[in-house]
């Protein structure tokens, strides 16, 4: 995959600049999609050169592959560290179930919470299916197959009683979820008549947490009801 021109030996105007890209490109990708943005877009939004774009980035691929390359290795890196908390916690027993799903949901909402620079990388991450197949396919497996994975083999000691098929359509309606919460959509407000806030994510941490552990804990169906 490759990866961003390293930060170190760039000037502080230089840093400026990347981290001004960045931004910009991020919600411009998550509005608009890959194929709906193009540099020259960027660099207007941005009032920065293109030929930046270019000799930071190469082309709007690099771009787009930095965006990942700087949230999405964060993601990723926490995951992994509350994965291992939680297994250095439950010692030699299975991870309880709850700390699991907060070590795969909290990191997203933590992202989403943070700016709106984070709102849109959930976004972009929503509808990264619509993307090029072959940049979707390398960015997850650079940064969501390896945790995805694991997260998978630690649920099915958890709750050995779901098979791997159940376990992984749970996980992925858990992603559906805290994508949707995180994408702050303003319907949350609407359908509570304004008793609810979409960005208070400490309540919307917890009300995913038990909606989740529920649901990975409900009973499997062995088949659609005659009804339906």
């Amino acid at each position: 995959m490759q990866k961003m021109k390293s930060l170190d030996n760039l000037s502080n105007t230089s840093k400026e600049t990347v981290a001004r890209l960045l931004d910009v490109a991020e919600i411009l990708f998550s509005d608009l999609g890959y194929s709906g943005t193009t540099v020259r877009d960027i660099a207007a939004k941005s009032q920065i050169n293109q030929a930046l774009i270019n000799y930071h980035f190469k082309n709007k691929r690099g771009l787009f592959m930095a965006i990942f390359e700087r949230r999405g290795k964060v993601l990723f890196e926490e995951r992994l560290m509350l994965l291992s908390q939680a297994r250095n916690k439950a010692g030699s027993k299975p991870i309880p179930l709850r700390d699991l799903l907060y070590a795969f949901i909290y990191p997203p909402l933590r992202i989403a919470g943070e700016s709106s620079g984070g709102r849109a990388f959930v976004k972009l991450q929503a509808r990264l299916h619509n993307e090029p197949k072959e940049i979707e396919q390398e960015l997850r497996s650079e940064y969501y197959n390896k945790v995805s994975f694991q997260f998978v083999d630690e649920l099915h000691l958890t709750v050995p009683q779901l098979s791997i098929e159940s376990i992984a359509w749970r996980l992925v309606f858990v992603m559906g979820l805290y994508i949707y919460i995180a994408s702050n959509t303003g319907r949350l407000e609407v359908i509570s008549r304004g008793r609810c806030i979409g960005s208070d994510w400490e309540q919307a941490l917890l009300e995913i947490l038990d909606f989740c552990e529920h649901g990975f804990l409900a009973p499997i169906t062995p088949a659609l009801p005659s009804c339906l």
